[in-house]
């Protein structure tokens, strides 16, 4: 009797962590942004976005986690300017987005983007003198 607790209990920790992994374990995706949604306090921050080389659209949401862990993230606005700047410099261009969480439509849940891996000259700012521009032109 105790030998099949025993194993029961094995049993619901390992289905629990599996449940957990799917929910909090990191994932990437290979998108391209295609907007940017919310102001960060009265609507939630979203980033919109096709799956790279189809038409299904994915959304992810864009919260800090706070000191939740394993994330510890504080940067949702940052991330969001980044997605703004790729969206208007790079539209075409497919980005990795790190992130954890599932979607799960019929109950609003997204996604939460914790990084964004894009080519440099989508992130970096443009200089001050634009391009090179010669006095014969």
């Amino acid at each position: 009797m105790k030998k099949k607790i025993t194993i029961s209990l094995a049993a619901v920790i390992v289905i629990g962590i599996a449940v957990l992994w799917l929910f909090w374990g990191a994932d990437t995706w290979d998108v391209q942004i295609s907007g940017v949604t919310g102001d960060g306090r009265n609507i939630q921050y979203r980033i919109e976005t096709v799956h790279t080389d189809t038409a299904d659209t994915f959304i992810f949401r864009n919260e800090d986690a706070g000191f939740m862990p394993p994330y510890f993230k504080f940067n949702s606005a940052d991330l969001q300017a980044v997605a703004s700047r790729i969206t208007q410099d790079c539209p075409q261009e497919p980005v990795t987005v790190h992130g954890y969480g599932m979607r799960i439509p019929f109950l609003g849940m997204f996604p939460n983007v914790i990084s964004i891996d894009a080519p440099a000259r989508c992130i970096n700012a443009p200089s001050k003198e634009g391009p090179a521009v010669t006095k014969g032109e």
